[in-house]
């Protein structure tokens, strides 16, 4: 039997005419890293809020291990949180930032020894115990704030964009960890980002938000190769390629003058205006018509942009004026084509997911 941790149930927040979460329900698994994923404005961070108390729903319920706490105050709800801005006391040193709040609940000096210890050991940090924060680098500062809140044992923790404030290299290296962290202490981890490498990295699952909803809730995996509608396949991913037309069934696209694509299977899709959105790493280039049951369109080069760990080509052809297509660059001696050649694009009918037509997402609100 699966244990949720957290449970939304018809979650609506208004603020003034914005409504900024709009009848979001979720369950959240425990020992389970669960992400909030979504553009500035998507409502994922008054989701937390909720979830943590510091702000009351306008209709919904939150529970947390099945007790309803809608109305219990944060204090009460045995949750840790974490954010951006890390708020540690500058004027204790390592040890003491990990100890403030067990010294504030009544902990004897030997059960804080033994708790710090810990945390410095999961956080890897041993030996830092007295070092001031402003002699720690910004990942190990992470790790201070990451230690105080796991120190009390949450049952939930929740952080809102606390690798935001990192440099590249040490965010990355941050995501490693906070998986690894998150596995050795076995407490759910509730993340906001609005950041989908970070989402990708680290979630078992994740939920993409837009306007204040659920677009999708699936693995990283699963997301990024069968997103359900545009948003979520524009959202996530470097790139993605939408072409035009209409599913007829039967795995059959018509695209833009009429050419005909084998695509994957959408019965909700027959007849209907649609797209086929297609990874550029899932497409072929060569400069030979390719063997039958593949899709192949013939195109030309556009643009070639030399990444180091791959190339990225744009193509013009007849079914979309701009195909990109990444090439990895697993060669010294793999040829590279020149703008203006002509070439053919292939890729597996099994690719092109087809996803109901709409219109441009509307521009992000400015709520959390």
């Amino acid at each position: 039997m699966i244990k949720y941790s957290v449970e939304l149930e018809n979650i609506t927040k208004r603020f003034g005419q914005v409504v900024a979460v709009n009848n979001v329900s979720l369950r959240i698994k425990e020992n389970e890293f669960f992400s909030l994923l979504g553009p500035s404005g998507c409502g994922k961070t008054t989701t937390l809020r909720i979830i943590a108390g510091l702000e009351k729903p306008d209709t919904g319920v939150v529970k947390l291990h099945g007790q309803d706490v809608t109305y219990i105050p944060t204090h009460k709800r045995n949750i840790g949180m974490v954010f951006q801005h890390l708020a540690l006391f500058p004027h204790m040193d390592v040890y003491e930032n990990i100890a403030f709040g067990l010294r504030m609940r009544g902990f004897s000096d030997n059960d804080i020894s033994r708790r710090v210890k810990r945390m410095l050991e999961v956080v890897r940090l041993p030996g830092f115990e007295r070092r001031k924060i402003n002699q720690l680098s910004g990942g190990q500062q992470q790790r201070v704030a990451l230690a105080r809140a796991l120190v009390m044992e949450p049952e939930v923790l929740l952080l809102d964009e606390p690798l935001g404030a990192l440099d590249l290299k040490i965010r990355q290296e941050m995501m490693v960890e906070l998986k690894r962290i998150q596995r050795e202490v076995g407490t759910t981890f509730v993340y906001v980002t609005h950041d989908q490498n970070e989402a990708m990295v680290m979630s078992d699952r994740i939920a993409v938000m837009n306007e204040g909803v659920i677009q999708q809730v699936d693995s990283p995996d699963t997301i990024y190769m069968r997103p359900k509608n545009i948003f979520v396949a524009s959202f996530i991913g470097e790139q993605i390629n939408f072409i035009e037309g209409v599913y007829k069934g039967n795995q059959e696209f018509e695209a833009k003058g009429g050419m005909v694509l084998r695509v994957s299977d959408n019965p909700d899709a027959i007849n209907k205006k649609s797209v086929i959105a297609i990874r550029p790493e899932r497409i072929m280039i060569g400069d030979k018509a390719p063997p039958r049951g593949m899709n192949s369109v013939e195109g030309r080069v556009e643009m070639m942009v030399f990444k180091g760990s791959s190339i990225e080509y744009r193509i013009s052809a007849n079914i979309s004026d701009e195909i990109i297509v990444f090439v990895p660059n697993i060669s010294p001696t793999m040829k590279m084509y020149k703008i203006g050649e002509k070439v053919y694009l292939t890729w597996d009918p099994e690719a092109g997911i087809v996803l109901p037509f709409e219109s441009k997402p509307a521009e992000p609100r400015k709520i959390g």
